[in-house]
């Protein structure tokens, strides 16, 4: 193989071992007072049938946000299972009401565009990398 092909390709793929979303996410319910079972079925529960790509979705986040921000991202997805309310991570519309939810101002248009590019990379399943 040409190494140096490899290793200019344009298409990083990552794969994810664990599932580090569902686990904060279950986390923060059990810091609430909910029992780690209840907690761990909600968490899987709001990532709906994608659960199994929650930490890549996650990942897309952190790509573009910072810590104070993804901690509020994270605070905003144990509500939504706290309440049973699942999120449509591949959905703009959803990735725009929970980037409203934590952010104080309003979004600007490069905060816009990022939302809208990591919609786009949660739909194809692509991890985005700095």
């Amino acid at each position: 193989m040409n190494e140096f092909f490899l290793f200019n390709t344009p298409i990083v793929h990552v794969r994810f071992a664990s599932n580090f979303a569902v686990a904060k996410i279950s986390q923060l319910l059990q810091e609430k007072g909910m029992k780690a079972e209840v907690a761990l079925q909600r968490a899987v529960a709001v990532y709906s049938t994608e659960s199994h790509k929650a930490s890549l979705y996650i990942n897309n986040f952190q790509v573009y946000f910072d810590k104070e921000i993804m901690q509020k991202v994270y605070d905003y997805i144990a509500n939504k299972a706290l309440f049973q309310e699942n999120i449509n991570f591949t959905s703009y519309d959803q990735m725009l009401r929970l980037a409203q939810q934590v952010y104080s101002s309003s979004l600007s248009e490069e905060e816009l565009k990022q939302l809208k590019h990591i919609s786009k990379a949660n739909s194809y399943s692509i991890a985005l990398v700095r």
